[in-house]
């Protein structure tokens, strides 16, 4: 784990540092400046747009083409797989709520990295369709090369690694090319969800607020967050708006979750997409579902320094 090695041999004793780092990253320009666009998928153009080539960490959003990638080499559809200390996550210190070391269809592995954004079963998908990890990476660049996504990289499958990056123009093909995927369109719109691991049910909810709280139904979703992102969100709404066209809003670097629901709700307003509800989304009393990543980093070092 050179990455915690090289973090313990700065922090070790360093408590005061530790939070100034924080500190730093909640005020640094990289969170509160934005990159977005919108765009028309039933014409192919965009409507408008922000540094749309802005090379970026994508974090969670990494999961889009995860799933197509696993979904496209997968050979068996009744395939399961367990999650191990294999899965664990060395970066972040994320946890799961999924039991290790039980079978678990792949389909439900599938439905919980995707409605929950659980990175332990994107791990786990990685190394069960039928390749190892790292060829499944290469899966995942050699597919973006394929889809012209010049100024994408991925070095994981869940999106825990900064050096997983994009642009949103990048993105807005990736998005297209997902419209063709049933399956990710139905998860992209699921609200909430129990994961079925042998004889336990797990309840997961929906990480995008906007589809949780069914302010708009979604064609395509994925939400996504590290520290070195900010908040970042792909969403295609799934009624058509203006001219009948089908909308979506891609945006990296947001401050908030709340703020990221909110810039991609007034956007789709803007284009003519009507709100099933209109719900208010307060910054001081949204659940945010990714709020993960200080409290897991500083419980990894913990552990480690331990």
């Amino acid at each position: 784990m050179p990455y915690i090695s090289s973090l313990l041999s700065k922090m070790r004793g360093c408590k005061q540092n530790l939070l100034l780092s924080a500190l730093f990253l909640s005020i640094s320009p990289l969170l509160s400046a934005q990159s977005y666009v919108v765009y028309d998928f039933t014409n192919n153009k965009v409507l408008e747009s922000r540094s749309p080539n802005s090379v970026l960490p994508i974090a969670s959003v990494t999961k889009l083409m995860t799933a197509n990638v696993f979904l496209e080499n997968n050979r068996n559809p009744n395939c399961t797989a367990r999650i191990t200390n294999e899965d664990n996550d060395n970066i972040k210190g994320t946890r799961t709520k999924l039991p290790k070391n039980t079978p678990i269809a792949c389909s439900e592995l599938l439905k919980a990295m995707f409605v929950h954004s659980d990175n332990y079963a994107a791990h786990a998908l990685s190394r069960s369709a039928g390749m190892s990890r790292a060829r499944f990476i290469q899966k995942m660049n050699e597919k973006a090369q394929v889809l012209k996504m010049n100024s994408t990289r991925f070095s994981d499958s869940s999106g825990l690694s900064n050096r997983n990056i994009s642009s949103v123009m990048d993105l807005v093909k990736l998005a297209k090319y997902s419209l063709r995927k049933p399956e990710l369109k139905a998860l992209s719109n699921t609200r909430a969800t129990y994961i079925r691991a042998n004889r336990t049910n797990v309840f997961m909810q929906n990480t995008n607020k906007l589809v949780r709280e069914e302010i708009f139904d979604a064609s395509i979703s994925k939400t996504g967050y590290i520290r070195e992102s900010g908040y970042n969100l792909v969403f295609i709404n799934k009624y058509s708006c203006n001219n009948n066209a089908t909308i979506g809003v891609i945006s990296l670097n947001n401050k908030s979750s709340a703020a990221r629901s909110n810039f991609t709700k007034n956007k789709l307003k803007a284009y003519g997409c009507l709100a099933l509800n209109d719900l208010i989304i307060d910054e001081s009393n949204d659940q945010d579902i990714e709020a993960y990543d200080q409290l897991g980093l500083d419980r990894l070092i913990e552990q480690v320094s331990n």
